[in-house]
């Protein structure tokens, strides 16, 4: 009897409801909005509620479901749970957006064993885009399943289509939690702005900080008018681009828990407070070319005389040390032992000619195969290669026109692929992407521009350096050796 009770709910339920939607309500300690014209569902926290509710023990209560005028839901901040069964039959549902606060979905105080009363996006066919702003998985109860479950319970033909955009940080947490039916996405930035006169910022998921523009940054006199104020403290790494030529007053102070942080080639000056109260700060590369002046505490004051690594180019040792700021700190120079790729993306792409390029990215845990595709501006050019976790290419697909030649590296540490045959001036998409037998786990993207010049020859005096531009990028030819702005040597 009961069986045969929830069959009848159930294609009660997949029946689409002939009432319409109204524009506004309140469920649990949530409000909501629904704008009939674009199909899009708001839902938000109640005024002076910290953990907003969307209160659901029931889907027969909900006031979404079965609602096919709904297609897109944005979830607000504040709304820590969404209850049982809350958008059940919603099938042109395609996007739903989740903030940082969601901890709890499809839980109940009216606990029922019926699977289906509890799953709180169940039937939604046209799922196209979840995205998490959240650092960690939800709690959830029965909210998702393995990949046969997803099919028959949810409705979803191939759940593999649907994409789940998550922090590159949030990935692990969310595969553990058996997500890993959907196709995982990474979210660009945890937050991203404006400032002063065409500077522009980004924090990653990871807690990297990207500090973009030209010339002199702005001084913010005050910590308060940092852009980032809001976010300084989930800082782990700082990266100042290259053309800034300024760091401004007080711009990362009281950043407690930035560790490592990059300094381009083109800074000049450090602003008074720029580093002041960084006490976690442990390692600096600084590639400027010339000693960058220092502001009164422009860099963290220690109370027991702790010292900040500093790396330097090797031919600009002696003048940082013999600052008389910068030298009270470890002085070191760029050297085969410098974790570079502690500071710069998951997948390095570098310049090898004017017409090859080589990548390096690390393993994943749990990859049995990475898939590297190399696509140009040209349409009629690509080039597909799959990777074994021992660095054996087992499959190769290549499109008319060039053909780039590859080799692995030790897959111990990573992987490491050179490819040539390029032509040079061109724009290449490379994509890496990792993969265990059933599963995308994560996708790395790049896009490089090969040089249209030969490098230049090296000075007369092999121990002068030499500065030169190559599509944008600062190098330096010393000591018939040529490196990249992170003091990496390119071959």
């Amino acid at each position: 009897m009961k069986k045969i009770l929830l069959m009848v709910v159930m294609v009660a339920m997949m029946m689409p409801s002939m009432a319409q939607l109204a524009s506004s309500g309140k469920l649990g300690t949530c409000d909501w909005t629904f704008d009939s014209a674009t199909g899009l569902l708001t839902i938000q926290n109640s005024e002076g509620v910290e953990n907003g509710e969307l209160k659901i023990n029931n889907p027969l209560s909900s006031p979404f479901v079965g609602k096919d005028e709904i297609k897109e839901v944005m979830i607000e901040e504040g709304v820590f749970e969404i209850g049982t069964g809350a958008f059940y039959g919603c099938r042109n549902l395609k996007k739903i957006t989740f903030p940082s606060t969601i901890g709890m979905i499809g839980f109940s105080d009216d606990y029922s064993d019926d699977v289906l009363l509890q799953m709180p996006f169940a039937a939604c066919i046209g799922l196209e885009t979840l995205i998490f702003k959240s650092r960690y998985s939800p709690d959830i109860n029965n909210a998702i399943y393995e990949r046969t479950t997803a099919v028959e319970m949810w409705g979803i033909e191939d759940p593999s289509k649907v994409n789940l955009y998550l922090y590159d940080e949030s990935i692990r947490s969310f595969l553990d939690a058996g997500w890993g039916v959907f196709h995982i996405c990474s979210l660009p930035a945890v937050a991203e702005g404006t400032f002063g006169e065409g500077f522009s910022w980004k924090l990653s998921g990871q807690g990297k900080l990207t500090v973009m523009g030209q010339g002199a940054m702005p001084d913010f006199v005050t910590v308060d008018k940092q852009p980032w104020v809001k976010d300084i403290v989930d800082v782990k790494e700082l990266v100042v681009a290259e053309g800034i030529t300024h760091i401004g007053a007080a711009a990362f102070a009281f950043g407690a828990n930035i560790k490592s942080a990059y300094l381009p080639a083109t800074l000049k000056s450090i602003g008074e407070n720029a580093f002041n109260f960084c006490n976690g700060l442990e390692e600096v590369i600084c590639a400027a070319t010339e000693v960058p002046t220092l502001d009164k505490y422009a860099l963290p004051t220690f109370l027991n005389d702790e010292k900040i690594d500093i790396y330097v180019w090797e031919y600009m040792a002696n003048d940082f040390n013999a600052d008389a700021e910068w030298g009270k700190q470890n002085i070191k120079t760029f050297g085969a032992d410098t974790e570079w790729l502690a500071f710069t993306d998951d997948v390095d792409v570098d310049l090898v000619s004017e017409n090859a390029i080589y990548l390096l990215w690390p393993q994943v845990a749990g990859a049995t195969a990475y898939v590297i595709s190399i696509v140009s501006e040209d349409p009629w050019f690509g080039y597909e290669i799959t990777i074994a976790a021992d660095g054996k290419v087992t499959y190769v697909k290549k499109s008319p026109g060039l053909v780039p030649q590859y080799d692995t590296d030790d897959p111990t540490k990573g992987f490491g692929f050179e490819i040539n045959g390029l032509e040079p001036g061109k724009n290449y998409t490379v994509t890496v992407t990792a993969k265990d037998e059933t599963k995308v786990l994560t996708t790395y993207t790049k896009t490089i521009t090969t040089i249209t010049t030969d490098v230049e020859k090296v000075a007369a005096d092999k121990n002068t350096p030499l500065k030169f531009m190559h599509n944008g990028q600062l190098m330096i030819r010393y000591n018939q050796s040529v490196y990249n702005m992170l003091g990496t040597e390119v071959k």
